[in-house]
């Protein structure tokens, strides 16, 4: 769990963190890259609502989203449960068909995603808190470009490599599909075992399956050119914005 999320001026953090986003997939911004030239404005749009609510959301929201994925990570972590809900694994190669390795790397994958996430958070916070203390506000362009570039490089790009992986899998419309018959055969089975799995658990699968649904939605729209566009846009906005925040290029 991202220790410093509890701190309630961590809520700075994310509103921070949240203008930045809108600007930097501003038509302005995007603007920039020649190469981006076929980035529609509605599917940004679109990725902005995505990043914002799902993703990214309020600070209330975020810790509810933050426990799920705790509970979610020792619930991987324990082969007891795992096995629990998913029975007899030659039953589930059945059920499932072969894309069932590829489901759980596909969920392992939105973990690390999110683990990620976690640790370029916590290095953004310990720089930010001096600022927060004496009361600055950090979502001013300038000050917040300039905590991200203290971020170092390793992270950033571990981060910005997670979250396209993200975005990939969200991308392969017949791999979600089978992700999200997987994660409704596991809800039910951890429903009917409230001694074993606990609430949270429960949730955090919940919350999974919305984060899958609503990117299922968003990407069903878009042509393969288009999804390939959208993701390539993504890494050159993110690594655009930490390069020169870092004074790189």
């Amino acid at each position: 769990m991202n220790s410093s999320l509890q701190d309630k001026k961590f809520s700075f953090i994310i509103e921070a963190y949240r203008k930045s986003l809108v600007r930097r997939y501003s038509e302005e911004n995007i603007s920039r890259f020649p190469e981006l030239s076929k980035f529609d404005r509605k599917i940004v749009d679109k990725l902005i609502v995505y990043f914002l609510e799902l993703l990214y959301p309020p600070y209330e929201t975020r810790k509810e989203l933050d426990n799920a994925f705790h509970s979610l990570g020792s619930f991987v972590n324990s082969s007891a449960k795992f096995f629990g809900i998913m029975g007899n694994l030659g039953y589930a190669v059945i059920k499932f068909g072969k894309l069932l390795l590829q489901g759980i790397q596909a969920g392992i994958a939105a973990l690390k995603s999110y683990l990620a996430a976690n640790k370029f958070e916590s290095e953004l916070y310990k720089n930010a808190l001096p600022y927060l203390e004496k009361g600055i506000d950090i979502s001013q362009e300038e000050i917040f470009n300039s905590l991200i570039g203290k971020i170092p490089e390793k992270e950033a790009t571990a981060f910005r490599h997670q979250v396209i992986k993200l975005f990939e899998i969200l991308a392969n419309k017949k791999l979600l599909e089978k992700i999200q018959e997987i994660m409704l055969h596991v809800i039910e089975k951890m429903e009917q075992r409230p001694d074993i799995y606990s609430t949270s658990e429960i949730r955090g699968i919940q919350m999974g399956f919305n984060i899958i649904e609503r990117g299922k939605v968003l990407f069903d729209e878009l042509t393969q050119e288009q999804i390939q566009i959208v993701l390539k846009g993504i890494d050159v906005i993110e690594k655009d914005f930490y390069e020169r925040a870092a004074g790189i290029q």
